[in-house]
C-alpha cells in the first residue's frame, strides 16, 4: 500500500517528460492544459471548499456568510384605508361656435365690440344686402335667433350679429358704442352693396337699431335704408338705468322705419315703439301693434313657427328686397 502512490506519481512524471508516446519530446503546455483539465468539484462537496486564511492580527473576522434578514412588514394602520386620489379630469372641449345650417361664420373684433358674420359659403367679396341683427338684452348667443338668421342668409343677405355685451357685465351705457365698433369691424370684411343696409333688432336690440340709424353717418358708418324694430325696449324691471336714446330726429329723410309693439308684451310695453316712431320725424316711420295671441308676447320673435315667420320674417324680407328696388331706381335716375 505504501508503494502504490509512489508508482502513480512516477508514472505521471514520466508521461509529462516523455509524452504519451514515450518519444522523450515534451508535449506543448497548451495541449497538456487542454487535454488534462482538472474536474471541478461540485459546489456542494464540502471536501472541495478551501478554508479561508485567518485575518491579520487586530482585524475583526468577517461575519459568516448567510441569508440577509428581511424586516417584517409594518402592520397596516388602524381604521379604513384612505381612498386613492381621484384621477385628473381633462377640461371639456370647447364647443364650436354656432352657425345655422348652410351658413359660414366669421368672427371679428373682440368681446363686447366684436361681431359674428353669417353668409353663404363662397360669397365672400360679393356685394350684396347686409342685415345688422341686434339681439335682445343678454341674448348674446346667435343661436337664440338661429332659424331667423339662417333664413336671411338663404335669401342672399349677409347677417352681421354684433355682441355689444359680455357676460356677466351688462351695462346700459356702452351698448350703442359697442354696436358701432362691432359693425365697423364686420364691414371691413363684408362687401356691402350701396344702399342695401338694413338694421333689425328685438327688445333692447330694437331700440339700438333706431339709435344706430340716428348716429351712423356721424360716426363714419353707412346709414341704413331701413330699420326694423320689433318690441323695442330700453329698460327692464330689474335695471335701474335705462339704455339712453339717441336723437332720433337725426335719422335721414326717406329711411323706412317699421316699429312693432305687442299687445300682450308685459316686458317692455308699447311705449318705446311709439317713442321711436314719434322721434324719427324725418323718416318714413310706421307703428304696428300686433294683436295675434300667437305672437304678441315679448319672446315671440325668437320663435320660428308659421305665425312668427308671417309676422316677423316676411316684413323684414320685404324691407331687404325693397333696398334693391330703391338702388335700381336711384341708378336709373342718375345722369
Amino acid at each position: 500500500m505504501v508503494f502504490v502512490p509512489v508508482l502513480i506519481v512516477a508514472g505521471m512524471l514520466a508521461t509529462a517528460v516523455l509524452g504519451n508516446d514515450g518519444s522523450g519530446v515534451r508535449a506543448p503546455a497548451a495541449v497538456v492544459m487542454a487535454t488534462t483539465p482538472a474536474p471541478p468539484a461540485p459546489p456542494d462537496d464540502p471536501a472541495s471548499t478551501v478554508a479561508p486564511a485567518p485575518p491579520p492580527a487586530g482585524v475583526a473576522a468577517p461575519a459568516p456568510a448567510g441569508p440577509v434578514p428581511i424586516p417584517a412588514p409594518a402592520p397596516p394602520p388602524a381604521g379604513p384605508m384612505p381612498a386613492p386620489p381621484p384621477a385628473p379630469v381633462p377640461p371639456p372641449a370647447r364647443p364650436a361656435a354656432y352657425a345655422p345650417p348652410g351658413t359660414e361664420r366669421v368672427d371679428v373684433g373682440t368681446g363686447a365690440q366684436g361681431a359674428a358674420i353669417f353668409r353663404q359659403p363662397g360669397t365672400a367679396g360679393t356685394p350684396g344686402p347686409v342685415v345688422v341683427f341686434l339681439h335682445g338684452w343678454v341674448a348674446i348667443d346667435p343661436e337664440r335667433y338661429g332659424p331667423w338668421i339662417g333664413h336671411l342668409v338663404s335669401t342672399g343677405a349677409t347677417v352681421v350679429f354684433p355682441a355689444y355685451q359680455t357676460k356677466p357685465a351688462y351695462d346700459t351705457i356702452m351698448p350703442l358704442a359697442n354696436v358701432l365698433a362691432g359693425v365697423r369691424a364686420a364691414l371691413e370684411q363684408v362687401a356691402l352693396a350701396p344702399g342695401r343696409l338694413v338694421v333689425a333688432g328685438h327688445s333692447a336690440g330694437g331700440a339700438l337699431a333706431a339709435d344706430y340709424a340716428a348716429v351712423a353717418a356721424a360716426d363714419g358708418l353707412p346709414a341704413p335704408a331701413a330699420v326694423f324694430s320689433v318690441y323695442p325696449g330700453r329698460k327692464l324691471r330689474h335695471l335701474s338705468v335705462p339704455i339712453p336714446s339717441a336723437d332720433l330726429s337725426a335719422i335721414a329723410p326717406g329711411t323706412r322705419v317699421l316699429a312693432y309693439a305687442g299687445e300682450r308684451d308685459t316686458a317692455v310695453g308699447s311705449g318705446p315703439a311709439r317713442q321711436i316712431v314719434a322721434g324719427a320725424i324725418l323718416a318714413h316711420a310706421t307703428l304696428r301693434t300686433i294683436r295675434d295671441d300667437a305672437v304678441d308676447d315679448h319672446s315671440a320673435p325668437r320663435r320660428y313657427d308659421g305665425a312668427a315667420q308671417r309676422t316677423f320674417w316676411e316684413p323684414l324680407d320685404a324691407l331687404v328686397a325693397a333696398t334693391a328696388q330703391t338702388t335700381a331706381s336711384a341708378a336709373a335716375a342718375a345722369p
